[in-house]
């Protein structure tokens, strides 16, 4: 097999990227059996590569518990990143190792990428991209981006935000000369299939951008502070960090006719992929049934969209985050604040937004203690929480 002297882990969105960031911040250098060394590279908003030791802290102390690659937009233009990228490859080469470096949206820049490649006389790249069904991403990309821009999946999908093509995208990127694409499915674990393509000892980073709670983002959407748009998700990772996971019905958006509407991009886009892919990759790909049929998504259709108050899984929210303060509270060596009783599942819900309120913001003061891991000393969360909210 033919040693790259780069890796590219390009995405999709929503397809197991952040638990992917995270083990890989958390265990920038690493060996496999052969004793070849790779070493995974983060970068600043500016551009400036990240490494080791400073990578890891720098993630530790992020909401979001990783560090990754900024994608290209107005406020970020190509140039510097890929000038940053060529001397990350260069100093791979020259030092002897294999860098790793990771943005879940570049997979939507094929064109982009190749140019630049070719500019550098087509180096050694293997790119690794993890994708799941039509079906099952818009469900999560709606409930991810769009619900915090239109009430209901039909007004998301005609404002045009819409775009699964990540199959047509993959074939884009295998054009590219002296480019290796390794392409698997999201389950049932995307560190563990990200490690075994190159033989190394990851460790699981803990920390994934899975769907919350319908209670939770039901919460969030009428108290915006907390969340201010769908790139803000923040206060999603830190519950995540700490809070138990609760036992409801995941989010669910998609209905019939959204199935009907999905049925040319779901073709469309796994023609690309059975043209483009190695047997190996297509056959792990799919394995999530979704692909192939429309049954597994059945029942969550009949059961209708979620319910964002349902004064059961508020309950369960309470318990989540009284269970998440006691975990940070243990971690950073404080002790627990006062927790306010449990509501009566009867009362309203702006009782309950009150009481999820002060839970929230004693979470969130104990989750910024413990990732500045400093002595901010007395009363520190009202403070502390009009700074994170400005952040």
């Amino acid at each position: 097999m033919t040693t790259p002297q780069l890796i590219l882990h390009i995405g999709a969105p929503k397809c197991g990227s952040s638990a992917v960031q995270t083990a890989l911040s958390m265990q920038p250098d690493l060996q496999n059996s052969s004793a070849q060394s790779f070493r995974y590279v983060g970068a600043h908003k500016n551009a400036r590569p990240i490494y080791g030791a400073d990578l890891s802290r720098a993630a530790r102390k992020s909401a979001y518990g990783y560090i990754t690659w900024p994608n290209f937009s107005r406020s970020q233009a190509a140039e510097p990143v890929f000038s940053a990228i060529h001397k990350v490859l260069r100093k791979g080469d020259e030092q002897g190792y294999i860098p790793i470096m990771s943005c879940e949206a570049w997979i939507g820049h094929p064109q982009l990428f190749a140019n630049y490649l070719h500019a550098w006389g087509n180096p050694r790249v293997d790119v690794v991209a993890f994708l799941r069904p039509p079906i099952d991403w818009v469900n999560a990309a709606y409930w991810q981006w769009g619900v915090w821009v239109a009430p209901n999946l039909d007004r998301w999908m005609t404002r045009g935000n819409l775009s699964y093509n990540f199959g047509t995208l993959i074939q884009d990127w295998a054009k590219i000369p002296n480019l290796k694409l390794h392409v698997r499915g999201t389950r049932p674990d995307v560190v563990r299939k990200f490690a075994s393509l190159y033989d190394l000892d990851l460790a699981d980073g803990g920390i994934r951008n899975a769907s919350s709670p319908a209670a939770l983002i039901g919460f969030l959407l009428r108290n915006r502070k907390y969340r201010s748009s769908g790139h803000d998700a923040a206060v999603e990772f830190i519950f995540q960090r700490w809070c138990p996971n609760i036992d409801a019905r995941k989010p669910w958006t998609v209905q019939a006719r959204h199935v009907h509407r999905l049925r040319d991009t779901t073709a469309t886009n796994l023609m690309a992929l059975r043209q483009t892919l190695t047997t190996e990759d297509l056959d792990d790909v799919l394995q999530d049934h979704g692909w192939l049929q429309e049954k597994p998504y059945h029942a969550a259709i009949r059961e209708g969209v979620s319910t964002l108050e349902d004064p059961d899984e508020l309950v369960a929210l309470y318990h989540a985050l009284t269970r998440g303060i006691m975990n940070a509270s243990s971690a950073t060596q404080m002790q627990p604040p006062a927790i306010p009783e449990c509501p009566d599942a009867s009362v309203s819900v702006t009782q309950w937004d009150a009481v999820i309120s002060s839970l929230l913001d004693h979470l969130l003061a104990l989750d910024l203690r413990y990732r500045q891991d400093g002595e901010l000393g007395g009363t520190i969360f009202q403070p502390v929480l009009r700074w994170l909210r400005k952040v």
